[in-house]
């Protein structure tokens, strides 16, 4: 199995949620379990697939390859701001 090299990315800097599971995310809850987002990285599309595990008001998603399937390649941290209705998601060093 061949694997493309991933995107740089910022740890630490919010990025936009576009989508999760091919729609607008309505709640953190919509992210928890097998789960595709895209996310907004400087105006480009940045798919991330894996799996979202309910933390307290964050969702971690550990994004897997292509697929969204083996070893994490990366975790997000999913966020929700309340006041503007929108989500992000933050790279972090886990």
């Amino acid at each position: 199995m061949t694997f493309s090299t991933l995107r740089s990315v910022a740890s630490g800097k919010p990025y936009p949620v576009r989508e999760v599971s091919g729609r607008r995310p309505r709640d953190l809850a919509d992210f928890a379990g097998q789960t595709d987002v895209v996310l907004d990285l400087d105006g480009e599309d940045y798919a991330v697939h894996g799996v979202g595990v309910t933390a307290g008001d964050v969702v971690r998603v550990f994004e897997k390859d292509e697929q969204g399937f083996g070893k994490d390649v990366r975790v997000w941290a999913v966020r929700q701001d309340s006041s503007a209705g929108a989500f992000t998601a933050e790279h972090v060093v886990s």
